[in-house]
């Protein structure tokens, strides 16, 4: 199994970023060192509170760990397109390919904070849903546009390259190269420095868990990363997955490949340590996202699974119990993760995890020694070749 993780501390208040800095790269360290696959950053703005103490650049995020661990990948898990130039992100994204020798996986997705992205870029309103996806797509196209041509135009709904009418005066440039510019000087194509270090470009991940989404990605050879949810959810996005990769690639694709799973846990020292430890923290998130969608679709009622009825007992139960006992979160000692683990993988395939411990009041030492029984107890019983790395081996 390909395990990820998300380094991201939140630890409900204020402390210095020089702290946080320091308990990302030592949880990041400790992966590389479990043979864990990639680090992956989130991107939050304007948190006065320290909700989510999570960087509000990615890229950055990732520069710096990749100075300090030389294996491990590092990821963006999302960077919100919506929000960024797209030109910058292709220049921003192909020189972290570069400085990392190609350890970078390239992740996006269209947002959900309708606070923070009406200060970057008023279309990207998330309150008018078709507009800023139709940017979101736009902003992937001009990215990929940009790595893999030479000299490349983009004429669209929000964006065009070159922006015409501009001419080159500089001597310097003469003679004019005739694939950027025309013969009166008009610059008419343009050339983006760097070029990705890896093959074509870095690896892009879809962040979703919608299954449209997943079928694109599978007609474009994109992966795709979603959050927890019920088997018969994440099997109605999987399928149409693997059946696109496998026409696209001309061969059987194995469910679960391409695709993984963002899952917040926790390894207590026992059973009631981590129910102690966890509880009040997830019905306080839960809670939290609850109220801020106003259709109602973060209330338990959305992540009940395909076909499955909200029943009295579910309506009693707090949040905690509701999500754990479907295994949308996974809490428990090393013995309990495991065996949800691996029900997973024997179920639907999992191959994939990208795990988080976002648990806002729970002090850092406690994380900690949950990732050090996740490193010593549960990463050995699965090892951290996935799927798609075996098929790489043995091709080679």
């Amino acid at each position: 199994m390909r395990f990820d993780l998300i380094a991201n501390f939140s630890p409900g208040e204020t402390i210095p970023w020089t702290r946080t800095l320091e308990m990302i790269l030592e949880q990041c360290t400790l992966a590389e060192q479990a043979g864990f696959t990639t680090a992956w950053f989130t991107e939050h703005h304007f948190a006065h509170n320290g909700f989510m103490n999570a960087p509000p650049n990615p890229v950055q995020m990732c520069t710096h760990v990749a100075a300090h661990c030389k294996k491990l990948r590092v990821g963006t898990a999302p960077i919100i397109l919506p929000d960024w130039h797209p030109l910058r992100v292709a220049e921003d994204v192909a020189m972290l390919d570069n400085m990392t020798l190609g350890r970078v996986d390239f992740g996006v997705a269209k947002g959900i904070n309708e606070r923070s992205t009406l200060q970057f870029n008023k279309d990207a309103d998330r309150r008018d849903n078709g507009k800023v996806m139709r940017l979101y797509q736009e902003s992937l196209e001009v990215i990929l546009k940009a790595w893999t041509n030479e000299a490349f135009t983009h004429k669209g709904e929000f964006y065009e390259f070159p922006v015409p009418g501009w001419k080159e005066t500089n001597r310097f440039f003469e003679p004019l190269d005739p694939r950027y510019h025309a013969e009166d000087g008009e610059y008419k194509a343009m050339y983006v420095h760097p070029r990705p270090y890896q093959d074509g470009h870095p690896p892009v991940w879809l962040m979703s868990n919608a299954p449209p989404t997943f079928k694109l990605a599978g007609e474009k050879g994109w992966g795709v990363i979603s959050m927890s949810a019920g088997p018969k959810s994440t099997l109605k996005c999987w399928e149409p997955y693997r059946d696109a990769l496998s026409k696209r690639e001309g061969r059987e694709v194995k469910l679960g490949e391409g695709v993984g799973v963002c899952t917040a846990f926790y390894v207590g020292e026992s059973m009631e340590e981590a129910d102690r430890t966890i509880r009040p923290a997830i019905n306080a998130y839960y809670e939290f996202l609850g109220g801020s969608r106003p259709a109602g679709e973060w209330t338990k009622h959305g992540y009940l699974d395909v076909g499955e009825e909200m029943t009295a007992e579910d309506e009693a139960m707090d949040w905690f119990d509701f999500l754990n006992k479907r295994g949308i979160i996974v809490v428990g000692d090393a013995a309990f993760v495991a065996e949800r683990f691996a029900e997973k993988q024997e179920t639907i395939g999992l191959d994939h995890l990208m795990l988080m411990q976002q648990y806002t009041g729970v002090p850092y030492e406690k994380i900690l020694a949950s990732w050090h029984r996740l490193f010593e107890h549960v990463v050995p019983k699965f090892g951290t070749e996935s799927i798609a790395q075996k098929r790489v081996l043995a091709d080679a």
